[in-house]
């Protein structure tokens, strides 16, 4: 970075991340969301920042921080550095937390957060004007979309270990329909 980042601005982002490190993953997006808006203020490549709070990678931010700082920062584990783009999004996705156990109960709260949204969006795409019996189109329905990041990406990528959900394209999930309407 060619100019040193503001006193005021470092004790922020110092801050954001002990709030992020502190909370329990479940609840910490709006801290990341902070995060994001101090980092774009930052001066910081805006799809490295995208990467890491898409991620929820605690650790690579935290590199990211004392790089943005003006510290000497060892390479993370897997040899990447967030700066140098030399990630892409599906590597960053897959990395993110390939070590982590997640507990039963948050797995199947984020599963029951995801067949909520489908439902949801199912719903407000029907209610849409040319969808219906009148109109004359069928009812198209909704086959993938982004999980909420209410959750970190390693939840689901636990899921989808579990065979719960199915990676599709560029970031998007979808349900995988079990024999016998079998849950969790």
């Amino acid at each position: 970075m060619s100019s040193p980042l503001q006193p005021q601005l470092v004790k922020d982002i110092d801050a954001a991340l002990a709030r992020i490190q502190a909370s329990d993953p479940s609840a910490a997006g709006p801290h990341w969301g902070a995060m994001h808006k101090l980092l774009l203020k930052a001066k910081i490549d805006p799809q490295a920042i995208m990467r890491l709070v898409g991620a929820r990678d605690t650790a690579e931010l935290t590199r990211a921080v004392a790089r943005a700082k003006g510290e000497e920062v060892a390479e993370s584990s897997d040899g990447t550095s967030s700066d140098t783009g030399a990630s892409n999004a599906e590597g960053t996705t897959a990395n993110a937390a390939p070590s982590q156990e997640f507990e039963l109960s948050v797995l199947q709260d984020a599963l029951r957060m995801f067949r909520k949204r489908v439902k949801l969006s199912q719903l407000d795409a029907d209610s849409k004007l040319g969808v219906g019996p009148m109109s004359g189109t069928g009812q198209h329905r909704i086959q993938a979309m982004l999980p909420p990041r209410d959750y970190p990406w390693g939840v689901w990528e636990a899921l989808v270990k579990a065979g719960k959900l199915r990676r599709d394209a560029d970031g998007f999930y979808s349900i995988v329909e079990q024999p016998g309407g079998a849950h969790w």
